[in-house]
């Protein structure tokens, strides 16, 4: 049985393509929207790009396009996933950043307004990321209250969507949540991250790089565990409480570099790390995020899966699918 119209921006992307597989496999009819197409499609290593509705169009530019995207396939549920996320990014193209992560939510956010003002209900969540509170404190997990700190384009852009988003729901009595997640990781991430790129080399009994002087400490969850927050939220969206909030969700298990290489080189006995400089962009990065995630699980939701677990569980995907990967 059908559970709902589920829209998700972004669907084609790593968080995305697994948003979606979930959502599927527990009843939801999926629609997603992408931008474009690549070589290696995330949603096909997944075995979903036929399980779902697939809209392709600019969700930073095309407002018409995603609010006829809503409108089209009578949706009342929208995860906006959509973004440029990657941090260094920021540092070679700005324009690009704030159309997609702050003109995209807008046009979503219209769409959204636009319908439950109609009398048809659309919920939705808004997702943003545990960079929007900067650079606070060394140690001092972040909570919901502290105010967004964020000094970079990318998590200023994200900072702009959060509490846009906000707006919406407080001034239009709209059923909107934005949640700050943090590092996301899992099998098929094809972005240039730390964990995909480690994993790859050793695979291909290359070395991983550990980056000499570089101690940030990030907080790392599973997908799946993200996935069931989101199905959390969307649930509690029926029933009232939690419209205009923004929430944190996080393992509580943070890691810095080297002890996130040593955790898969546990894999990998044969290997053993090699030590370089840092590049330039590394020196611009927040030191050390970690997130208070108590009101998140007073909803019910803990996280599951540990971070040894996803490891193994990411390795394995990965060793499965080595001869086909970038």
């Amino acid at each position: 049985m059908d559970k709902g119209n589920l829209l998700i921006t972004g669907a084609s992307g790593f968080i995305g393509s697994h948003m979606s597989k979930y959502f599927i496999s527990n009843g939801w009819e999926v629609t997603g929207i992408e931008h474009d197409s690549r070589r290696i499609d995330i949603p096909s290593l997944l075995g979903i790009r036929d399980k779902m509705n697939w809209c392709r169009l600019d969700i930073g530019r095309d407002s018409s396009g995603v609010k006829r995207v809503i409108a089209d396939y009578e949706i009342d549920s929208v995860i906006h996933l959509a973004a440029l996320p990657i941090v260094r990014a920021g540092a070679r193209t700005t324009l690009p950043i704030y159309e997609t992560n702050i003109f995209g939510t807008l046009h979503v956010l219209e769409a959204i307004k636009e319908q439950n003002l109609s009398g048809f209900t659309t919920k939705g969540i808004m997702t943003a990321t545990d960079k929007v509170y900067g650079n606070y404190e060394w140690g001092k997990p972040y909570t919901e209250d502290l105010p967004l700190n964020a000094d970079d384009v990318y998590s200023s852009s994200k900072a702009c969507a959060d509490i846009i988003t906000r707006a919406f729901s407080r001034l239009w009595k709209l059923p909107l949540v934005t949640t700050r997640p943090s590092n996301i990781y899992g099998p098929a991430d094809l972005n240039s991250r730390l964990i995909p790129n480690t994993i790859k080399n050793c695979l291909r009994s290359r070395p991983p790089i550990i980056y000499e002087g570089i101690n940030y400490v990030r907080e790392f969850t599973y997908i799946d565990d993200l996935s069931r927050a989101y199905e959390i939220l969307l649930n509690k969206l029926d029933v009232g409480g939690v419209s205009g909030e923004a929430y944190n969700i996080g393992s509580g298990k943070t890691f810095n570099q080297e002890t996130c290489i040593r955790e898969i080189l546990r894999h990998f006995s044969e290997l053993k790390p090699e030590y370089r400089k840092p590049m330039k962009y590394m020196g611009n990065e927040i030191e050390y995020q970690e997130l208070n995630s108590d009101k998140m699980r007073r909803l019910g939701w803990i996280p599951k899966v540990s971070f040894s677990d996803g490891i193994k569980s990411t390795i394995k995907w990965y060793k499965e699918n080595i001869d086909i990967l970038p």
